[in-house]
């Protein structure tokens, strides 16, 4: 039998609402060759019966630890030339498959980059609140990995360089998607961005991809955690360990905000003195990196 020439993976849990709408972004791509991977986490809410409607897919049902746990399955039954990871609550924009496709003929390219939109919905109408393109916006960058939106949804990669990244950690669940680009950097593939809008992300209530309130709070906890942990594990001198040192400083002054808004002045200044154990050099890794990161965001802004 012949591989599909795309497997896209979707881990979901009770969204009955909306993995319908994400299998039918699927659909219609109008691509011969697919292999669509659900993984469900035990869904209760009328997920299994929307599912059943589609003898196509190939659902994985069982317990997982978390969202990255479950594209980790996904990603180990793929067997597609070119892996796709789409959310259950999201929707791949008509014609990305044709134009990442058109892209990966090169042989030699081993992952595209599209634009990224993100929607609502407001009295039954669609509202686009934001679209997101270029290398600035959602290019393959550490500034992206570290400090800015990471649309990892936008892209298509070759099953080879997935397999080359070993996939996600998932010990933290809310940053797993930033240090999976950021070890994409780091293997620096060969890949291209291009204009046209792959992915479009679903602003709701609910949504991992919108961080806001105590998950904001949750998340900057995470992105320390994670640094920590990297530079524990990664050996002296290795570009990783260099990478997840300017990480490690974005995070220990992202979480020192975080708390300090939040009044808690004294846990901030916990947080910096733990830093400065870890890297006496924190503050002036921070302040190099924030010119760029205003400039990315302001660019954000303005699309």
């Amino acid at each position: 039998m012949t591989a599909p020439r795309f497997t896209i993976v979707t881990p979901c849990l009770n969204r009955a609402a909306t993995i319908g709408a994400a299998i039918e972004s699927v659909l219609a791509q109008h691509h011969p060759s697919v292999e669509h991977i659900i993984v469900d986490g035990g869904s209760t809410d009328g997920t299994a019966e929307v599912l059943a409607r589609y003898p196509h897919l190939t659902v994985v049902r069982e317990k997982d630890r978390n969202l990255y746990d479950a594209i980790n399955k996904g990603l180990r039954r793929a067997t597609g030339d070119i892996v796709g990871l789409l959310n259950s609550d999201d929707l791949y924009a008509p014609g990305a498959f044709v134009a990442a496709e058109a892209v990966l003929a090169d042989p030699s390219i081993a992952m595209v980059i599209g634009a990224a939109e993100f929607f609502t919905e407001q009295d039954g109408r669609e509202v686009v609140t934001r679209h997101l393109s270029g290398a600035a916006a959602v290019g393959l960058t550490e500034a992206n990995a570290i400090g800015n939106v990471t649309t990892m949804n936008a892209a298509f990669y070759r099953r080879p360089l997935i397999e080359a990244v070993k996939g996600f950690d998932d010990r933290f669940p809310l940053a797993a998607d930033k240090d999976f680009w950021l070890r994409l950097v780091l293997l620096a593939p060969r890949h291209v961005i291009i204009p046209d809008t792959v992915i479009r992300y679903r602003s709701h209530a609910g949504s991992l991809t919108f961080a806001a309130g105590d998950l904001r709070d949750k998340l900057s906890r995470h992105l320390l955690e994670l640094a920590r942990t990297r530079l524990a594990e990664t050996p002296p001198g290795s570009a990783e360990r260099a990478a997840y040192r300017r990480w490690h400083a974005w995070a220990v002054g992202y979480r020192a905000m975080v708390q300090a808004r939040a009044g808690s002045i004294g846990t901030a200044l916990r947080t910096m003195g733990a830093g400065f154990a870890l890297d006496p050099a924190w503050p002036l890794r921070f302040l190099a990196r924030l010119p760029e990161h205003w400039r990315d965001r302001a660019v954000r802004r303005e699309a």
